[in-house]
């Protein structure tokens, strides 16, 4: 797939640029590190640096990771004062589909008439979460996610225990003979994932605040850990999704008709779930009733 900064650098060198770019994507991570390296050229920033004087930050803030209307209007009157060295201005409004409407209206008028040489990069893994007025007036952004736990060798490790269990479901004669340790096995498998998911949403979360922590006050380090922490669930969820559908699909001992209908309710109690974390729901319930749903699914005749 071709790089999508090699094509907006090349309009940059050429004076082509959009001055509103939506970089969208699936993982944050890889959307933020392509759009700081458009804005280090924009500013002729060193590789190595991340900050610059005419480069500026908009962030989500609180648990509830909303981007104000007072933060963006403070954005707005720094874009509308002279640079500081002389030279272009590069905003980058982190998780853009977190404003409110009212931040979004206030932010549309510099969206529509931006001072001069100022870029406005929006980041977002929901684009259609931004207003259609913001979005319309945005050339939209690919970025192709780099980032996966299919490295991971304790992720490797739970995938073949859960390929096994699948299997066993759908083992008609096994399931006659222990209808328990398939429940006990269901159990583990959610309660080591949760652990998973955890542990690496840890491990993030500690190194961007990390990085971060001297640019960022209280509420904006709640917002950013728990953007880390779901984006880290959504993406062992995406992986789950995806291994479960190859295993059901390469699996020979039941009518492939019969597997897809299985498949396509398990995948949608999947989402259904996904969905309820989303909205606070705790992951320990919606992942145990995931997988006491899919039990019923695949052991069903």
């Amino acid at each position: 797939m071709p790089d999508p900064n090699e094509k907006l650098s090349e309009r940059l060198a050429d004076g082509n640029l959009h001055h509103a770019l939506i970089f969208q994507g699936n993982n944050l991570d890889t959307i933020e590190r392509d759009a700081l390296s458009l804005a280090r050229k924009i500013l002729s920033m060193p590789e190595e640096n991340s900050e610059h004087p005419d480069l500026f930050h908009l962030r989500p803030t609180g648990k509830m990771r909303i981007i104000s209307v007072e933060k963006t209007r403070n954005l707005i009157s720094e874009l509308n004062r002279s640079s500081n060295q002389g030279g272009a201005k590069v905003a980058i409004l982190h998780e853009s589909d977190r404003m409110r409407k009212e931040a979004s209206n206030a932010f549309l008028k510099t969206l529509e008439e931006p001072p001069p040489e100022t870029y406005l990069f929006l980041l977002t893994n929901r684009p259609y979460s931004i207003l259609p007025t913001i979005r319309s007036r945005c050339i939209q952004v690919r970025i192709p996610s780099s980032h996966s736990t299919s490295e991971d060798e304790e992720w490797e490790d739970w995938l073949g225990k859960y390929q096994g269990w699948i299997k066993l479901m759908l083992d008609r004669k096994k399931l006659m003979s222990d209808r328990t340790t398939p429940v006990f096995a269901a159990y583990g498998l959610a309660e080591r994932l949760v652990s998973m998911i955890r542990q690496k949403a840890n491990e993030e979360s500690k190194g961007k605040l990390k990085e971060l922590s001297q640019d960022l006050d209280d509420k904006e380090k709640d917002a950013l850990d728990s953007g880390i922490r779901k984006g880290v669930r959504s993406r062992f969820l995406r992986e789950l999704s995806a291994k479960t559908r190859e295993i059901a699909l390469l699996e020979k001992n039941n009518s492939m008709d019969s597997n897809g209908i299985k498949l396509a309710r398990v995948i949608s109690n999947l989402e259904k779930n996904a969905g309820l974390m989303e909205v606070n729901l705790k992951e320990e319930v919606a992942l145990e009733n995931f997988w006491l749903s899919s039990l019923r699914i695949w052991s069903a005749k």
